[in-house]
């Protein structure tokens, strides 16, 4: 299985962990959760919205605009995949290992 390019960037991997542990959060919950700043939150999940893997839901509570996101079910699947296949390279067998440095040392150039 190969690497999900949208998820392994840190902070759309802290927004997906996040939402993966509890699955509606609001924007402050959330940014503090993250560690992320306003906007690179709101440009995140921009981004995972677009690729299928949050809702945003936005509505006004108490006449302030509250946004909130949701872990949707592709982007539960796509965490879960990209989080197996993380783990299998970081399992791999040993001779696997050894054969791809091989490859390289072939490769090198002095």
């Amino acid at each position: 299985m190969p690497f999900d390019t949208l998820i392994a960037n840190a902070g759309r991997l802290r927004i997906l962990t996040a939402l993966a542990v509890e699955n509606r959060q609001e924007f402050v919950h959330l940014r503090k959760l993250t560690c992320l700043t306003d906007g690179n939150l709101s440009a995140h999940a921009r981004r995972l919205h677009a690729g299928g893997m949050i809702d945003i839901e936005k509505h006004f509570r108490d006449g302030k605009p509250v946004t909130t996101f949701h872990l949707t079910a592709d982007g539960r699947r796509r965490l879960t995949d990209h989080a197996r296949s993380l783990l299998a390279a970081v399992e791999a067998p040993s001779t696997a290992i050894d054969t791809l440095s091989d490859t390289v040392e072939e490769e090198w150039v002095d």
